[in-house]
């Protein structure tokens, strides 16, 4: 009997210890989560009371200054000249936004997957709209603009494609946009238009406008998500 009672007590204990690692494993993702979302609240709010001083020293005018205390316990902050802004980076297991997605309060932006950039600049000596995200950097021609058409060959819209990890210029000999297999489709009358341009982007986006001689009008989009290796294009 003796015997028995310690069995019995063995797997008593296995049950218990097996039972408590199920309920942790199924509450992980909630607890993740909410530690997640306790850890943005704070940073947000240690950047409202930022933008706060900075809108103060702004009034204030020449000379005007503060000092800013900030404990950052989690991320990493990054300040960019160049961009006049302060920025956050946080990894976390658990959703609390929906993939390139974001929300703006005031001069404040969270979200997730926003590493992509959108401007005008020039590319090849051209003039050019580029979206860029940590991998790719995509030069699109830019041509005319709305209510200005102007005759074009859609697939000349893509100037290049430069991949940051292998450091090359993806080869562009092999694109062609058709519509029907139809070289007129090709040439018409149009322009190309920046979607959305800044800094900090869920993803970038250049549509091509065109009034085809093929008879069809139509319209190409060009679209750089943030963490992609690859752009989509898309007609409509």
């Amino acid at each position: 009997m003796k015997g028995l009672s310690m069995i019995s007590g063995v797997l008593f204990m296995a049950f218990i210890i097996s039972a408590t690692a199920i309920v942790y494993w199924t509450a992980l993702p909630t607890i993740q989560k909410m530690q997640c979302a306790a850890t943005m609240d704070k940073m947000k709010s240690s950047f409202t009371g930022i933008d706060e001083i900075i809108q103060k020293v702004s009034s204030e005018g020449e000379g005007s200054k503060r000092t800013i205390n900030l404990n950052i316990e989690d991320g990493e902050l990054y300040i960019s000249a160049e961009n006049d802004s302060i920025y956050w980076t946080y990894e976390c297991d658990a959703p609390i936004f929906s993939p390139r997605t974001s929300q703006r309060f005031g001069n404040i932006v969270m979200g997730s997957n926003l590493d992509t950039s959108a401007h005008e600049s020039t590319c090849q000596g051209v003039d050019a709209f580029i979206l860029e995200n940590e991998h790719l950097k995509v030069c699109l021609k830019k041509i005319g603009e709305p209510g200005n058409n102007t005759y074009y060959n859609i697939t000349d819209v893509l100037i290049s494609v430069y991949q940051k990890d292998l450091g090359v210029a993806m080869p562009l000999e092999y694109l062609e946009i058709t519509l029907d297999n139809n070289d007129t489709s090709k040439t018409g009358n149009g322009y190309t238009a920046l979607t959305n341009s800044g800094q900090h982007l869920p993803f970038g986006e250049v549509t091509a406008y065109m009034e085809s001689d093929y008879g069809i009008t139509y319209s190409i989009k060009f679209i750089l998500e943030s963490g992609e290796d690859f752009i989509i294009i898309r007609g409509e």
